[in-house]
Order: C-alpha cells, then structure tokens, then sequence
C-alpha cells in the first residue's frame, strides 16, 4: 500500500482510520481486499472500523471477498452485523440469501431483520417472494414496511391480494405502500378497495389512492375522482386531477 495511504490506516483519529478503510473499497486492490478482510476479522478491533471494511470489502469486486463477508454473518456485534448485511447487498451477492433467511428468523436478532428484508428484497428477485408475504404478517412494523416496500417493487401478482388487505391496516405509511402498490401492478381487481380509500382519513393515502386509479385504466372511476377534485386537500386535488388526464389521455389514444 502507498506510504500516505498506511499513515492513515495507523492514525491516533478514528474518522481518519475509517476513511481511509472505506476509500480501500474503491481500488479493486487485491494488498486492500486482504488487508480489509483481516480488519473485520480481528476483534479485537473496534467494532466501527470492522463495520467500515465490511463495507468496503461489499465495494470491492472479485469472489474472494464473499466467503469472508458471509462468515461475517456469526458475528456477535449487531454493529458490524448491520455493515455485513449491507456489503453483501452492495455485493450482488445472491450465495447469502439462505443465510440472511436464518437471520430473518432468529428471534434475537430483530434489531437486524429490517435490514435485512430490505436486503433480501434486493438480492431475491421474484424468489423471495414467499419469505417478503411471511415478514408483511411480522409483529415489527419497521419490517413489514421494508417488506411491503420490497414487494411493491417486485410487481408481482402474488402481492396483490396481500395489499389489498393492507388497505384496511391502522398504519398509514403501510396503506400509502399498499395503494401505491395496487396501482403499479395494474390489477383491476384493486379498484374498489382504492375507491374506499379516497374516503381514508389520511390526505397521503387519499392522494396515492387517486393517483393509482389513474394507473389502472379503469373509465367506471372517472365520476369518482371528479368527486375528489373536491377534497378538503390540495395534494388529494392535484393527484385527482392528474389521474382524471391520464385516463382521458388513454381514452383518446384507443
């Protein structure tokens, strides 16, 4: 390694210790990548800058990073834990999804399993989708949030039935997700759960709700959202109004 780049490496400052760390994640360096693994496996360094060469190692290209990170994954800190579950999403790494599974449903990790949802999403595909409808029925809701936001991109017809439950759930971020969701799958079986929703006590659920029925392309709710260009709420007004042009729009062009 360059001489500046080891003077860093040994600086008395921490923050300097971990940008340098984090800036070995962008040489594709093979000196770096062994230096990084030995730094997330020593323990008895400091948790903060094994995290960091966890996240760096996730930068780095080349198969000899992914053993170490997922070894990684029996580490007993929660905070280099966070930094591994994250490198191995930067990494593409789809060999740690059985083991983010475990993570998933080990009961004295929950502090991580956010995360890890939001990870898995990432790396599954149309494959976990199964694991993502389990986590929407998890007793945490910072999960069933990142698992909703998972399966909304995904737009898989398997969620549809799933949204249109959550339609009714007493979280409004959840029913913002949900409506949002119903509109991008182009289900026409979401129309009139998403009619009841522009009566939903939320403005941002009402106003979500109107503009995904201008995604479904359905002419029957055109009446129904010129009533909502009456809503109390500007934002609710303006999503009406740009729901009602995109199906006059579709109207025209068939």
């Amino acid at each position: 390694m360059p001489e500046t780049q080891t003077d860093s490496l040994n600086d008395e400052d921490i923050k300097v210790r971990a940008s340098a760390i984090i800036a070995m994640g962008k040489t594709g360096d093979k000196e770096a990548g062994e230096y990084l693994i030995q730094t997330l496996e020593n323990k008895s360094e400091v948790e903060w800058l094994r995290g960091c060469a966890a996240i760096a190692l996730g930068r780095l290209s080349g198969e000899e990073v992914i053993s170490p990170l997922i070894n990684a994954l029996q580490d007993d800190s929660n905070t280099v834990l966070r930094a591994v579950i994250s490198a191995l999403g930067d990494a593409g790494c789809v060999l740690a999804i059985p083991h983010l599974k475990e993570i998933l449903e080990d009961g004295s990790k929950e502090e991580l399993h956010p995360l890890t949802v939001t990870i898995l999403g990432l790396l599954g595909g149309h494959n976990i989708t199964p694991t993502l409808l389990r986590a929407l029925e998890s007793s945490n809701n910072q999960v069933r949030v990142r698992a909703a936001i998972a399966l909304r991109e995904l737009r898989t017809e398997k969620a549809v039935l799933p949204f249109i439950g959550l339609m009714k759930d007493g979280d409004e971020c959840l029913r913002g997700i949900a409506a949002s969701s119903l509109g991008l799958t182009g289900d026409k079986r979401a129309v009139e759960v998403l009619i009841k929703a522009l009566d939903d006590n939320a403005e941002s659920v009402r106003g979500i709700a109107a503009s995904s029925l201008g995604c479904l392309g359905d002419s029957r709710v055109v009446l129904i959202l010129e009533k909502a260009l009456e809503d109390k709420s500007n934002l609710v007004r303006k999503q009406a109004a740009a729901a009602l042009s995109k199906l006059r729009r579709g109207k025209n062009q068939t």
